[in-house]
């Protein structure tokens, strides 16, 4: 036992101080960008660990602040989008957790774009009728059980994704919804970056299980099977279905009937059905109890917006996608809510492809890029007051200039944006407007009839639902984990920089913490940071999703998927 740890902790040391050695002799004249000093050989793995005092968003803003560093997201991931649209290669996710074959965490490569190509949504219309059926069954499960709200609404989502991808009519208990919370908490868990150290050093592949510390290596694989399951069970429902000739038209038959003499692609139709269906299942959930929680907070909002609803529907119909441009303050609530409580703080890493030069900074290749979308939707130089709920932010008026949507940073950056954000956004917005046609939500009471104050927490994951209790009214209660976006958002502060660089394990690491930096890196020079970061060990290798596109290198297979 004594010597397998000495012997790991020697090739650590080893593996690190190489990668240091190699980074040292491909120094450039310009500085890095500003950040917080590292330790020898480890760098800065422990600055960017979990913590409980503080999210890690905040402390990456606050170092932002603290360095003085103006790099902009919007620069870098928007208009150099050629040049950040590659993900790093996530060790944990990717190889252990074998999601792989997942698109969002695809390399940006040629397989990368093969499967993007195929979540081209040009006509998100085409899915009101599954919207509104599902939105519908939504308030009838709510009237007759309030207290379950959190299910119904995690329904509500999955009975949406399902019916539109495999053409699958959710049944009561369904068993894939409770598929898809499964596969999404260990993936959660995985991708967060610097959740699982395997992504920094992945010579820990290679360790046994049994040894200490290797706990990831057992997560990793007790979570692979969740990964087969949702990419294999929703498939075989379906191709069942296509047998006997029972199958309701559906992305996945649409999918198939396109390439019916091209056998080669069944893998790949499968694996892009698996990824809308997961991908669409949480951020919806996550955006509608934000909502609710708010509505639940501020009742002067909610009555307000009882009222532009009476106003203009009246009291004999339900709200319909065509009254949308007539309900604007319905509008600027679903903004306020994506901003307040972002559905990912911390979007997906991207990875520079080649070096490149910001101003008087530079950025190695095959840098980690962090978009801090909850630093950027909490700049209080464009969102006064950020931390209140205030939609009033987002109404026109005569001769004010309306801050960003935030929907230009809630669903990703540059060219791995979310595909599926409009069928998502549509679907949260209908949810809203038949809530607020048909029920007041309200806080909870105590024994002696007292209103109990909700408390404000999320969980520290890729997509952030809010888990909470109810009891005869919605209670908004604790939830499970601690926050880290707020530490790179303090990050920001400490260092007076909106990026951050630092170094973890010898790997380079940028944060950045600014809508401009976002948007000149991952959209402005995409082909440079489309491709995935490498810190993907965990997932990919150990628990068996190496197949899911949103990690997949970029070009390689995700461009088929696309």
């Amino acid at each position: 036992m004594i010597t397998s740890i000495l012997v790991l902790s020697t090739l650590l040391f080893l593996f690190s101080a190489i990668r240091r050695i190699i980074a040292k002799s491909q120094q450039h004249d310009l500085p890095l960008p500003p950040g917080p000093k590292g330790l020898p050989i480890l760098g800065n793995v422990l600055d960017i660990k979990q913590r409980k005092d503080r999210p890690r968003w905040e402390v990456y803003r606050n170092w932002s602040t603290q360095y003085g560093s103006d790099i902009s997201a919007n620069e870098l991931l928007e208009k150099r989008s050629g040049n950040y649209s590659d993900r790093p290669p996530m060790y944990m996710v990717n190889d252990l957790m074998k999601w792989d074959w997942d698109f969002v965490h695809m390399r940006y490569s040629d397989q990368w774009r093969r499967v993007a190509n195929y979540f081209q949504i040009r006509n998100a219309s085409q899915f009101h009728e599954v919207q509104k059926a599902a939105s519908l069954s939504l308030l009838q499960k709510l009237a007759a059980s309030p207290d379950d709200y959190y299910n119904h609404v995690r329904g509500h989502a999955g009975s949406i994704i399902l019916k539109l991808v495999y053409g699958y009519t959710l049944q009561e208990d369904d068993p894939y919804i409770e598929l898809a919370a499964k596969a999404m908490e260990g993936l959660i868990a995985a991708v967060n970056h610097g959740s699982f150290l395997v992504d920094f050093l992945p010579i820990l592949k290679h360790v046994p299980s049994w040894l200490p510390g290797a706990s990831f290596k057992r997560k990793a694989k007790a979570w692979v099977a969740d990964s087969i399951a949702i990419k294999e069970r929703p498939w075989e429902w379906f191709a069942m279905a296509m047998g006997k000739g029972t199958a309701s038209p559906s992305f996945a038959s649409r999918t198939l009937e396109k390439n019916i003499d091209n056998p080669e692609m069944i893998d790949v139709i499968k694996n892009s059905s698996a990824i809308a269906y997961l991908a669409g299942s949480d951020t919806t959930v996550s955006l509608i109890l934000s909502f609710i929680l708010a509505m639940v907070l501020h009742p002067e909002i909610q009555a307000r917006a009882q009222a532009e609803i009476d106003a203009v529907v009246g009291s004999t119909r339900l709200p319909d996608f065509d009254d949308r441009e007539k309900l604007p303050y319905i509008e600027a609530i679903l903004a306020e809510s994506l901003r307040w409580h972002p559905v990912a703080p911390l979007a997906i890493p991207h990875r520079s492809i080649k070096d490149d030069v910001y101003g008087n900074l530079y950025i190695p290749a095959g840098t980690t890029i962090v978009a801090n979308a909850w630093a950027i939707m909490h700049d209080d130089a464009i969102y006064p007051d950020p931390s209140a709920f205030n939609p009033e932010r987002f109404v026109k008026q005569e001769g004010k200039e309306l801050p960003p949507h935030p929907e230009q940073f809630a669903f990703g950056f540059g060219r791995r944006v979310c595909p599926g954000k409009h069928v998502a956004s549509s679907s949260a917005w209908l949810a809203m407007v038949y809530l607020l046609s048909t029920f007041s939500m309200a806080r909870a009471l105590d024994g002696n009839g007292k209103e109990i104050d909700p408390e404000i927490n999320y969980n520290d994951g890729l997509v952030r639902p809010l888990w909470y209790s109810s009891g005869n009214v919605w209670d908004i209660g604790p939830v499970r984990g601690e926050p880290r976006w707020r530490r790179y958002h303090s990050w920001s502060s400490q260092y007076d920089s909106d990026a951050v660089y630092i170094e973890v394990c010898g790997d380079p690491m940028i944060i950045l913490n600014s809508r401009e930096a976002v948007v000149k890196l991952l959209a402005k020079c995409s082909s440079y940071y489309s491709d995935r970061s490498r810190m993907m060990y965990m997932a990919n290798d150990l628990s068996g999703t190496h197949w899911d596109t949103s990690r997949m290198r970029y070009p390689d297979w995700w461009s088929v998927v696309k």
